[in-house]
């Protein structure tokens, strides 16, 4: 099976999110995009010790964040007088 199709979440989207959700939803994102980043670098067939335990730091990282954000539910923490 393939991995899932990230699609780029608008700008305004994104500032909406971080204004009307819970802090630890909004620090949990940009912790997991970080993380994210990160694991996308280039890393050459044999990694240092360093790089290893740099690599296995981001993954605690990123899986930590991940988990935070499986068991919120997307909704916001305040009325946004939109209804759906």
């Amino acid at each position: 099976m393939s991995a899932p199709i990230r699609i780029p979440v608008p700008a305004a989207v994104g500032v909406f999110n971080a204004m009307h959700g819970a802090q630890h939803v909004v620090e949990a994102t940009l912790l997991k995009d970080d993380a994210e980043r990160e694991l996308r670098r280039f890393r050459g067939p044999l990694l240092s010790v360093e790089d290893q335990g740099d690599r296995e730091t981001v993954l605690a990282d990123w899986h930590r964040a991940d988990k935070v954000l499986a068991a919120t539910a997307l909704r916001p923490t305040q009325a946004t007088g939109v209804l759906s």
